[in-house]
């Protein structure tokens, strides 16, 4: 289960981690000088990509996009027939050699799987120990190689 990294306002889910508001050690001291520093990078790069990307995709770059793309696709076409390959007589396997997958879902099995894993989720135990042992992997990592 992956997480993220959050301040104080979320939840103390699983996949939720805060930094520490109080740190009572120096494990805990770097590791919320880490958290901050790293959520502060990633608030920093979404402003700069959403400014990025509200100049960079203008209707006449989509335009151009989608050319370079159709463009692309004849370059393919021309080399498969440089190679002998015909698109045009492409067949899909007959009936007989592919067979229709049907699937019966247990939905009792899974909405059960689906609130065993939001309780996984909420489980502040296992946020604990996450957050316990991102502590102690940043310390065991870079901890000595921090002046105190």
């Amino acid at each position: 289960m992956g997480y993220y990294l959050s301040d104080g306002i979320y939840p103390q889910y699983a996949t939720l981690i805060q930094t520490i508001s109080q740190p009572s050690s120096l494990k805990e001291k770097f590791f919320a000088e880490q958290q901050e520093a790293t959520r502060k990078d990633v608030e920093h790069g979404r402003v700069l990509q959403s400014r990025w990307t509200a100049r960079m995709w203008t209707a006449r770059d989509l335009g151009k996009i989608m050319k370079t793309c159709i463009i692309l696709h004849n370059m393919i076409i021309e080399s498969e027939h440089q190679q002998g390959i015909n698109p045009e007589c492409w067949q899909p396997h007959g009936d007989n050699r592919v067979k229709d997958v049907h699937l019966e879902h247990d939905y009792t099995f899974l909405v059960s799987r689906m609130i065993n894993r939001m309780k996984q989720v909420q489980d502040k135990r296992v946020h604990t120990d996450l957050k316990i042992d991102l502590i102690n992997h940043l310390w065991d990592i870079y901890g000595d190689r921090k002046e105190v």
